[in-house]
C-alpha cells in the first residue's frame, strides 16, 4: 500500500500509511489471542510518531517477542497451559512483526529471526485446544511444502476443509491468525495453511522458488496432499485467498475441478497494474525515481516482497516479470461457487481488478464489501478479522453442505 494512500479508518500510530498498516496488522490478531493492544501501543510508542528508521523498528518488535516468549516458557514450566499458549502466539506474532522488515539481502539472519518466530508458534500449536499437525507437503525435485494441519477433532472423521493460502508478504502460520482459523474450526471445517513458492517459509531455505505465475502447479500439490488425508472429505474441499492470494487461489481453482468452493480477499486479475496503481498512480514513467523518494517501510516492503520473493533484484526486472501474472480470461474457467471480497480502504485499482473478476465470473459468485462503518476496511479486512472470518466461514460452510 503506497505513502498516500490510506484506508478511512486508522490507527494513526504513524503518519506513514504503510507502516501504520502494519501495526494493525499485528494488532488484528488480539481476538484469536495473537496480540495484545497494550503490548502493540508499547512497541508504537518506542518509535518517533514518524516510525523511527527500519533498526528500531525491528528491534522494539524483538525486544518485546523475546520477552513473551520469556514468560510463556515460565507458564509452561509452571503448567499453565492456557498461559503458555497464548503467550507463545503472540511472541510469534511481534517476531513476525520484527522479522517482516528485516532485510532480505541478508538472508542467513533473516531465517534465523524466522525460525525464530517458527518456534513460538509451533510451541503455541502444541497447546491448542483443538489438532494442530505440523505437516509436510510433496512438490518438486524432492521439496515439500511446509504446513499445518487444523483439524475441528482427531476421531478420524473426514470433514468439509478449507486450503488457506496467503499473499506475497503472509507466512503460512500467519493464516492461522489473519484467516481466522478458530472461526472456521467453530463451524466445523478443517484447515490447511502452507507456503508455497515465493513464501519466506519456502524460499528461505530455498531461495530458487520464488513466485510463478502458474500457482494451479504447488496449489494442485496441495490439493494432492488434502485428498489423502483421512481427515478431509474430497468431495467438500473449499479454497481461500487472502491478499496476493485473491491471484494465486483463482488461478488454481480455474484449472482444478477438485475445489468445490472458492473465495478470493480481494480478487487480483493483473499484479503489474496492481503494483503500479499502488506506487505511481498507475503510471509507467520511471516509477523507480518515485520509489527512491518513498519512505523506507514501502522500500523495504518493495525490497523484500516484490523483489525478492519473485527472484528479481531491480523494479524493472520485476515489472517485467509481474505482467506475466494476470487472470484475464480465467475468470470463465472457474466453475465452483466464488466468494469476492473486497475492503473499502484498498486503492482504487485494486478496487477496480476486485469488480471486473467478479463480473467476469460465470459460475455462482457472490460479492462482498468490506466497509468502514463495520471497522473492515483495511486491506482485506484484517482491521476487523471476526467480522471478515465470519462472512468467509459461513459462506464457506453453506457452499461445502451443498457440494
Amino acid at each position: 500500500m503506497a505513502d498516500d494512500v490510506a484506508p478511512f479508518n486508522r490507527l494513526n500510530f504513524s503518519p506513514d500509511a504503510a507502516l501504520d498498516f502494519q501495526y494493525m496488522r499485528t494488532l488484528a490478531s488480539a481476538p484469536y489471542g495473537g496480540a495484545s493492544p497494550g503490548e502493540v501501543l508499547h512497541v508504537a510508542r518506542q518509535a518517533p510518531p514518524s516510525g523511527g528508521d527500519r533498526d528500531s523498528y525491528i528491534n522494539a518488535w524483538a525486544e518485546l517477542g523475546q520477552r513473551v516468549a520469556a514468560q510463556a516458557r515460565e507458564a509452561l514450566a509452571a503448567g499453565r497451559h492456557a498461559t503458555a499458549r497464548q503467550a507463545f502466539l503472540r511472541a510469534y506474532n511481534y517476531l513476525r512483526a520484527a522479522e517482516f522488515y528485516f532485510p532480505a539481502t541478508q538472508a542467513a539472519q533473516r531465517r534465523r529471526f524466522y525460525e525464530e518466530s517458527l518456534a513460538q508458534f509451533d510451541a503455541a500449536a502444541q497447546l491448542m485446544t483443538h489438532p494442530a499437525e505440523k505437516i509436510s507437503i510433496p512438490y518438486e525435485n524432492g521439496v515439500a511444502l511446509p504446513g499445518y494441519l487444523f483439524a475441528v477433532a482427531d476421531d478420524g472423521k473426514p470433514r468439509p476443509t478449507v486450503i488457506a493460502c496467503g499473499g506475497m508478504d503472509g507466512a503460512g502460520e500467519e493464516m492461522y491468525l489473519l484467516g481466522g482459523v478458530p472461526d472456521a474450526i467453530r463451524r466445523g471445517l478443517n484447515v490447511i495453511v502452507f507456503h508455497g513458492p515465493g513464501h519466506r517459509g519456502l524460499q528461505l531455505s530455498h531461495p530458487e522458488l520464488a513466485f510463478r505465475p502458474d500457482a494451479e502447479v504447488p496449489l494442485s500439490a496441495v490439493v494432492d496432499y488434502a485428498l489423502n488425508r483421512t481427515a478431509v472429505n474430497g468431495d467438500r474441499l473449499a479454497l481461500y485467498g487472502l491478499s496476493f492470494g485473491g491471484y494465486l487461489a483463482p488461478r488454481a481453482a480455474a484449472h482444478d475441478r477438485r475445489i468445490k468452493a472458492l473465495v478470493a480477499n480481494s480478487p487480483q486479475r493483473d499484479l503489474l497494474g496492481l503494483v503500479l496503481g499502488a506506487t505511481t498512480g498507475g503510471s509507467y514513467d520511471d516509477p523507480s525515481e518515485r520509489v527512491r523518494r518513498a519512505s523506507w517501510s514501502t522500500q523495504a516492503m518493495i525490497e523484500n516482497y516484490l523483489l525478492w520473493n519473485h527472484g528479481v533484484t531491480s523494479l524493472d526486472a520485476f515489472l517485467t516479470h509481474a505482467a506475466n501474472f494476470s487472470l484475464e480470461g480465467m475468470e470463465e474457467q472457474i466453475a465452483c461457487p466464488t466468494l469476492s471480497l473486497v475492503a473499502e480502504g484498498e486503492t482504487q485499482t485494486a478496487l477496480a481488478q476486485a469488480h471486473r473478476f467478479h463480473q467476469a465470473l460465470r459460475a455462482p459468485k457472490h460479492f462482498v464489501s468490506l466497509t468502514t462503518a463495520d471497522g473492515a476496511d483495511h486491506h482485506c479486512g484484517v482491521s476487523n478479522v471476526a467480522h471478515t472470518s465470519a462472512l468467509v466461514y459461513d459462506w464457506i460452510a453453506q457452499q461445502l453442505r451443498q457440494a
